[in-house]
């Protein structure tokens, strides 16, 4: 497969893998604020939910980290996480045969943590020929040092770090779709509107 360059995303064209956000690993995040991460993931899982964009969620049970997050579960009832024991995501053959099969030019990543749960898959996934998009906050890791570490590797190999507005803005193309009301509406949260619509209405 040619290498895709400043290819636009599209739900057509995309494939969304979360990796290993799981509890015991989100809650030791440093490089940003575990609750606000776990927020934004919220936001976006159920996003790409209504955009129909196929999700591929995994972690690593033996790591004593928890199971994946419940609230992923609940979002993608149909999905069935696949507990891998290969570090490097893209070597499971199960997550690399989802990814083959589907078709997809853009992979979407995010992961705890950033230096090796999201990192590694990147660059294979890279090497292989995808266009991969690593989503920075809706991952972590231990420190913002590490993390820079990390991104300046994979940007240094063409992967491309967003954020998840910025993925699912892109995405949806035009506020006029169906669609759009129900991502806003999934966003409020993690932007704090509610919050601010209630103390602005008691102004």
């Amino acid at each position: 497969m040619a290498n895709i360059i400043n290819n636009k995303l599209t739900a057509d064209n995309s494939l969304v893998m979360l990796i290993d956000h799981q509890p015991g690993l989100i809650m030791n995040v440093k490089s940003m604020e575990p609750l606000a991460l776990k927020n934004n993931l919220l936001a976006f899982a159920n996003a790409i939910k209504t955009l129909n964009i196929p999700t591929i969620l995994t972690f690593q049970g033996l790591g004593g980290f928890g199971p994946i997050s419940p609230d992923l579960v609940r979002i993608f009832p149909e999905s069935k996480p696949v507990n891998r024991t290969i570090i490097n995501s893209w070597e499971d053959p199960a997550i690399r045969k989802q990814i083959e099969a589907s078709g997809k030019k853009n992979i979407i990543l995010a992961g705890v943590s950033v230096e090796v749960c999201l990192a590694f898959p990147a660059l294979s996934i890279q090497e292989a020929g995808y266009q991969v998009y690593a989503v920075m906050d809706i991952s972590g890791t231990w420190s913002k040092d590490i993390q820079d570490w990390a991104l300046t590797r994979m940007v240094q190999k063409g992967i491309i770090p967003v954020n998840f507005t910025a993925v699912l803005m892109e995405i949806l193309g035009d506020n006029a779709r169906p669609e759009a009301s129900a991502i806003y509406g999934a966003l409020s949260t993690s932007w704090g509107l509610p919050t601010f619509i209630a103390e602005y209405s008691q102004q």
